[in-house]
């Protein structure tokens, strides 16, 4: 019965990721059909934000989902990178810590989210209530690039070093760092705006590596 309650919790786990992808897209879509436009005067912000008080609500309660998801998960993709890599596991530590600011940050978005909501509703601010608006949208594209580049490329390295994961998906995730860090230097640096790229090439790893994390390892012992 231990050994059961071990492996379903473990799966649990390993399965965290995908859902955090899945509240984040759902998230997406749900903001997709939203009036609310943070280049609106403060006053019509504030107004449509109101209106559609239940879809940012909604948002709000996906990013916060999200975010634990994304550390609950990392818990488990530690735990298989650190028994492939054995102690002190360092790179697993470091994937550890930059997940956990990657879902601290959808977090804080989200709060950023609600006190827009609450400045529009409860305290009459709509001037505060577009600030907090800008920094809930703005918090986690700022970010994610970033965090999301290192997180890649410490599990890169982890993988090709020590295995845990299938060699196939240590050299995709070596290629995707790189692609990573391209897309996030054009994004700070050019002309381009390419946030909606980086943010569905980092959801879809952590998918993918999610789904990979619930079968069994391939680490050998050394």
């Amino acid at each position: 019965m231990a050994a059961t309650g071990s492996t379903t919790a473990e799966k649990l786990g390993a399965a965290a990721g995908a859902w955090a992808a899945f509240y984040l897209a759902l998230h997406y879509y749900i903001l997709s059909g939203a009036s609310a436009d943070l280049s609106m005067p403060a006053a019509d912000y504030a107004r449509t934000l109101l209106g559609e008080r239940m879809r940012w609500e909604s948002a709000t309660a996906l990013r916060i989902m999200a975010g634990i998801m994304i550390v609950w998960f990392m818990g488990s993709m530690s735990g298989r990178l650190r028994l492939a890599e054995r102690e002190p596991g360092r790179l697993a530590a470091i994937a550890f810590g930059l997940g956990v600011v990657w879902g601290g940050v959808w977090i804080l978005s989200a709060m950023f989210n609600s006190v827009a909501i609450l400045m529009s509703a409860e305290y009459g601010d709509p001037v505060a209530a577009r600030f907090a608006g800008i920094l809930a949208k703005e918090t986690p594209m700022i970010l994610t690039p970033p965090v999301a580049f290192a997180l890649i490329l410490a599990a890169a390295f982890a993988t090709m070093r020590y295995g845990g994961y299938s060699k196939t998906y240590a050299k995709v995730t070596a290629g995707l760092s790189l692609v990573m860090i391209v897309l996030a230097l054009v994004e700070w640096y050019g002309p381009g705006d390419l946030g909606t790229i980086i943010m569905t090439v980092a959801l879809g790893w952590l998918a993918i590596t999610s789904l990979l994390t619930i079968q069994p390892s391939t680490a050998e012992a050394r």
